[in-house]
């Protein structure tokens, strides 16, 4: 297995927040994955780095991206916004896109926003954070497109290596109530 480094840059400008300070357990307990927080200033979503459109939430305030070494890179813009229903958010791409280190993803009105949500904080979630061997997390106030945010340091696994520790497992079909 080789490793791989990925650099991301800030997606907003703002002050930088860890994680386990965001007034969300979601977040903060990172159940989604590791990451880092921007208290945005600027209201466009720009991308941390190339990569491909593979998630882009129907409410408008999330995408994902899909970095060229695998890892994936989940931007969130406030807390409870998926209750604004797609209002104030406009997407500039389309899922399977391919964007450049500061293509314009999302624009928000961050007035509305901000007086409709609990926070505009605005999470950048690793979701495949097990593929991850270390986190290097920036600090103080971030400049959009400019500062890096974090410096991600990624295990390549090889099809081979899947193929030596994995085997196919099949079950009944399992009835999740909710």
């Amino acid at each position: 297995m080789s490793e791989s480094k990925l650099i991301l840059k800030a997606p907003l400008s703002g002050p930088l927040i860890p994680l386990c300070d965001v007034p969300d357990p979601v977040f903060s307990q990172k159940m989604v994955g590791d990451g880092i927080s921007i208290d945005p200033t600027t209201n466009t979503l720009v991308a941390p780095c190339d990569g491909k459109v593979v998630q882009l939430h129907r409410a408008g305030h999330a995408v994902t991206l899909e970095a060229a070494n695998g890892l994936e890179i989940m931007m969130h813009i406030g807390i409870d916004t998926v209750a604004l229903e797609g209002i104030g958010f406009t997407s500039n791409i389309a899922m399977g896109d391919k964007v450049k280190t500061g293509d314009p993803l999302i624009s928000f009105d961050a007035d509305f926003v901000a007086t409709k949500a609990k926070s505009l904080m605005t999470q950048i979630i690793i979701t495949n954070s097990d593929q991850v061997k270390n986190f290097e997390f920036g600090s103080g106030f971030a400049t959009s497109h400019v500062d890096t945010i974090l410096t991600l340091t990624a295990t390549a696994i090889t099809e081979e290596a899947l193929d030596q520790n994995y085997e196919e497992l099949c079950s009944e079909p399992v009835i999740i109530p909710n």
